[in-house]
């Protein structure tokens, strides 16, 4: 369902020479030698651009924009002539799940009347530069991940090839590979941005502005056993957001390079860049993004299954199965075990989970436009946090997942328009079982499973939103059968 029926703008007429990818020459250019006529050609200015610059440079650059410290402001910046081009077409079509985010945005921006509001059983909030600084990165986060699916999804197949944007997704994957591997290797390296050096010091007293300009492969954190250890990052800020943008973009991965792949090396090298990410994925001790992997299994066995792909299908099980003894085979094993021995984070969530709830019942429509911290912790709400006891003290409510950072800030009302926009575009496009669609229909119950453990922000709801812009083009545009 989209507002607007017909051939996508910038689309000709069937069998016409534009329609083939071919403009008609005028006749004295064919009337030149063939070399006058071909230097003539490339002299006229195409009639179509391309104009796939800005998410070009908002995936594949990202990295760049990462070393220079503008990661908070990296994804709303190039959205804005995503935006623009939207403005430009003056017609823009619209899947109709779109509506639920759009509400979602607007309710988010009324939220601003609730911030100086304090939460049942919470601190009061402070309404200081940080607080003002979430809100408005909070709202141009969901609203750039918007523009970006509509940028995506009305361009024509001409202005922005369905393949180069998974090659996009599918490069992406790689830097996370790369970056997840040099947080194993390379742990203690950290470096300040040029950013850090421009900016106010009265900006860089706010921790969540002084980390996002702070270059680190890992983050360390108290997993397994009682010395704090690493788990890789690069290029974000925490390991969550690795491990949930790594699990997305892994059907993409093989998608971009096992689709059709012809010759012995087309098919090694991508499985031995799989083979690698298993390192990093491990050492993350991420139980969420391996239970995201587990989803992504499933959702692919039933669904070639309902194609009728079955030697994928055997092809599938016996990669995960090697993948499997690969790893308890290796010292992998030991620190998989570990880490299942290690639940410690799950009493912590479930109190903060509990108060946002109580958040939600306080403020349903609207939430309290912001995060609020909790009087001390389920450790204790007489002391601070100390060496023994790092969960102990003021924890911030919804801070461990999309689904109760916005039961606090929007209520129910703004949780339930996030569930319900993700699960209304995998049903609204259900039946399109070409390849394509499969590695993006997955996309929608890894969405719904990350926002109850991780916080999406900036690019990770990029990561989710493009797949979903190219299920929604796949309908006119069959470029994956």
């Amino acid at each position: 369902m989209s507002t607007a029926a017909g051939r996508l703008p910038g689309d000709t007429a069937p069998g016409s020479e534009g329609a083939r990818g071919v403009a008609a020459a005028p006749e004295h250019a064919r009337a030149l030698p063939p070399l006058a006529a071909v230097l003539h050609r490339r002299g006229q200015r195409d009639p179509i651009p391309a104009r796939d610059w800005a998410l070009f440079a908002m995936i594949v650059l990202y990295p760049v924009g990462w070393l220079l410290g503008l990661t908070l402001a990296w994804v709303p910046l190039l959205a804005i002539p995503m935006a623009l081009e939207l403005f430009r077409r003056g017609r823009v079509r619209m899947p109709a799940p779109v509506f639920a985010w759009l509400l979602l945005c607007f309710l988010g921006l009324v939220g601003v009347v609730m911030l100086d509001a304090t939460v049942p059983n919470a601190l009061p909030p402070e309404m200081g530069l940080g607080r003002i600084l979430a809100f408005v990165r909070r709202l141009l986060d969901m609203a750039a991940a918007i523009v970006v699916l509509l940028y995506v999804g009305n361009l024509t197949e001409r202005e922005l090839p369905t393949k180069r944007v998974v090659k996009f997704l599918a490069y992406f994957f790689v830097v996370l590979v790369v970056g997840g591997i040099a947080g194993v290797l390379l742990p203690r390296i950290a470096v300040t941005t040029p950013l850090a050096e421009v900016l106010p010091k009265s900006l860089l007293a706010n921790g969540w502005v002084r980390s996002s300009v702070r270059i680190e492969f890992a983050q360390w954190q108290t997993i397994v056993g009682e010395a704090p250890s690493p788990r890789p990052a690069a290029p974000f800020q925490y390991t969550n957001a690795w491990g949930q943008c790594i699990a997305v973009l892994l059907p993409w991965f093989i998608l971009a390079t096992l689709y059709k792949a012809k010759g012995l090396w087309s098919k090694v090298w991508p499985s031995l860049i799989l083979v690698a990410a298993m390192i990093p994925i491990v050492y993350s001790l991420n139980r969420g993004t391996w239970a995201g992997l587990g989803i992504i299994l499933a959702y692919l066995v039933v669904r070639m299954a309902i194609r009728g792909s079955i030697m994928p299908v055997a092809g599938v099980l016996v990669a995960v199965a090697l993948a499997g003894l690969l790893v308890l085979a290796t010292p992998l094993g030991s620190t998989v075990m570990a880490r299942m021995d290690n639940p410690h984070s799950n009493e912590g969530r479930a109190s903060l989970n509990a108060a946002a709830l109580e958040a939600a019942k306080a403020s349903p429509i609207i939430g309290f436009g912001g995060q609020s911290e909790t009087i001390g912790s389920e450790r204790s709400i007489a002391i601070g946090q100390s060496p023994s006891c790092e969960q102990c003290g003021n924890r911030d409510i919804g801070s461990d997942g999309q689904l109760w950072m916005l039961l606090i800030t929007q209520g129910f009302v703004g949780a339930g328009l996030y569930l319900l926009f993700f699960l209304w575009m995998g049903w609204r496009f259900r039946r399109d079982h070409s390849w394509l669609g499969i590695a993006a229909g997955v996309t929608v119950p890894l969405a719904v499973w990350f926002s109850t453990i991780y916080n999406s922000t900036g690019m990770t709801l990029v990561i989710m939103m493009v797949p979903l812009a190219l299920l929604w083009r796949n309908e006119t545009n069959r470029v994956y059968t």
